[in-house]
């Protein structure tokens, strides 16, 4: 009697080199999941539905964008890594769960560079220095001018954000003292912005650009490596003198650890393709948003690069989100 395949690759403890080539040859036989760890409508929501819906055409298969936010993207993130690592679960990374968290947090839920398995860049934003419309702030300069001679107070959607580390960088390297008022988002803290009951705010482009175009915020700088193409007038931190002085918020796709390495290059492959669609390029950067891609070694080497940059104010800064 003749064996079966099954039998013959069990007796020669082939199962685990010949499982994995045959679900990548399959791969995507069913619809993706996708969990964003932020809530909907913000600039990570938009770049995750724009690029998964991109990406999809290519597979062949849908992608199921599922909103999971709490602990600033740790629950989210916590529960994606804990599912089966084989191509059916993947998330949004960016600069909070892909970074800065595991320096925030004694325990996120997740370890950064053994849990998470990098797929691909997709892009990067900016951040824009902006005063009150009823503060007499009006540069860079008039802010620590001002800051040195009495407090002033700066806004954050949240411990732990970009605008929040801006702030912390900025009071570091300026040699000045702001009162830090965390936000549960950064809606409410541009109400409190235009109200004057905040006098500086390190905004995400996307979504302060529309005021400082309109003239309701004053613009005073931008945080990118040059100036933005969307505020053409307002100089970067680095131009000004703040060498060094550089953030840029940014987002990834990541998978549990232990997906096969054929599934991630599909996966890559397909979000390459996805970022190349005229629409989502266009898409991304009027909103903003620089589109990148890359191969996952390129997104494995930008999270450590982060994780470190990140690490180093954290600890210099005394900042906790607990």
């Amino acid at each position: 009697m003749k064996k079966s395949l099954v039998a013959i690759a069990l007796a020669c403890g082939a199962t685990l080199v010949l499982h994995p080539v045959a679900h990548a040859q399959d791969f995507p036989s069913k619809p993706i999941r996708m969990i964003v760890p932020v809530p909907p409508g913000g600039s990570g929501d938009l770049v995750s539905r724009l690029t998964a819906n991109a990406a999809a055409k290519e597979l062949g298969q849908a992608i199921v964008v599922e909103n999971r936010p709490g602990a600033t993207g740790n629950i989210g993130t916590a529960a994606a890594v804990k599912a089966p690592a084989d191509g059916y679960t993947i998330f949004l990374c960016s600069i909070g769960n892909c970074s800065v968290n595991s320096s925030l947090y004694a325990n996120p839920g997740f370890d950064l560079f053994k849990d998470i398995a990098p797929v691909v860049l997709l892009g990067s934003s900016i951040n824009v220095l902006t005063a009150s419309p009823k503060s007499e702030i009006h540069s860079v300069e008039d802010l620590v001018a001002k800051a040195k001679r009495g407090q002033l107070s700066y806004a954050s959607s949240g411990v732990g954000a970009s605008n929040h580390l801006a702030g912390e960088m900025f009071k570091k390297m300026a040699g000045v003292e702001l009162l830090h008022v965390p936000y549960k988002g950064s809606g409410p803290a541009i109400t409190d912005l235009l109200g004057g009951q905040i006098d500086v705010f390190f905004d995400n482009e996307p979504s302060i650009a529309p005021f400082v175009k309109s003239g309701k915020v004053k613009g005073l700088a931008v945080t990118g490596k040059g100036r933005s193409a969307n505020l053409p007038e307002l100089r970067s931190m680095e131009e000004i003198g703040y060498k060094g002085f550089v953030i840029e918020p940014w987002f990834a796709i990541g998978a549990p650890a232990g997906t096969p390495a054929a599934v991630i290059q599909k996966l890559n492959a397909a979000f390459n393709k996805g970022l190349q669609d005229p629409v989502v390029r266009k898409t991304m950067s009027d909103a903003g948003i620089n589109p990148l891609g890359g191969a996952p070694a390129v997104l494995g080497k930008h999270i450590r690069a982060e994780h470190d940059k990140w690490a180093d104010l954290i600890r210099s800064q005394k900042i906790s989100a607990e």
